[in-house]
């Protein structure tokens, strides 16, 4: 099995590569407003629950405005789901779930370009995320922990008062209810894996 010494060994020098999202940018936000309506909730009421505006949440769901990796992690366990069963655009039925690289279904969001590469169970979430050069960094908070590692390129991390450079082959792990953000370097892509977790 290849360990982390040897992913980013396979990594290291490697130009980082965007993946192609799907065409309708707008999907992940009639998304959310489906199962809003399926619960019954106002754009107030969930809003209370994931501390967003009405106004916020409703450019999400018209797509004018891309969520927050964040963000979504907060509004899927507002729903009570995954972040996978969220972004993706069909459920999975079997006990455990492979993601193939063929059939990765990257997706826009504010901090660039994500990839689920895990399933409906609820205690992780883990994505590839591909940070952009014109990607925002939004602040981020939520309950549990977060782990990034760096494949490619160059990040900048902020965790409450802390900045941290972060480089290939670099981890970070980190209580998510702290402040944090993540951005690229000199204006070029990166790509990370980020986990988190529900735990305390």
């Amino acid at each position: 099995m290849t360990n982390l010494t040897g992913l980013s060994r396979i990594f290291q020098g490697r130009v980082p590569c965007v993946p192609e999202t799907q065409d309708d940018h707008s999907w992940i936000g009639r998304r959310i407003a489906r199962l809003r309506r399926e619960r019954g909730w106002t754009l107030a009421a969930l809003g209370d629950k994931v501390g967003l505006s009405s106004t916020q949440l409703s450019r999400i769901e018209s797509g004018t405005r891309q969520a927050s990796v964040g963000t979504l992690i907060e509004i899927a366990r507002a729903f009570g789901v995954s972040l996978s069963e969220l972004v993706a655009d069909e459920e999975r039925a079997s006990p455990f779930q492979v993601f193939r690289l063929a059939e990765r279904k990257p997706r826009n969001t504010a901090n660039g370009i994500l990839t689920p590469l895990s399933g409906r169970y609820p205690g992780l979430e883990a994505v590839h995320l591909t940070i952009l050069a014109s990607a925002e960094a939004p602040t981020a908070q939520h309950v549990g922990e977060e782990w990034l590692y760096v494949l490619t390129g160059m990040v900048q991390v902020a965790i409450g008062a802390t900045t941290l450079t972060l480089e290939p082959g670099d981890a970070v792990h980190f209580p998510s209810h702290a402040p944090h953000s993540l951005r690229g370097i000199d204006n070029q892509p990166a790509e990370v894996l980020l986990i988190t977790t529900r735990a305390n």
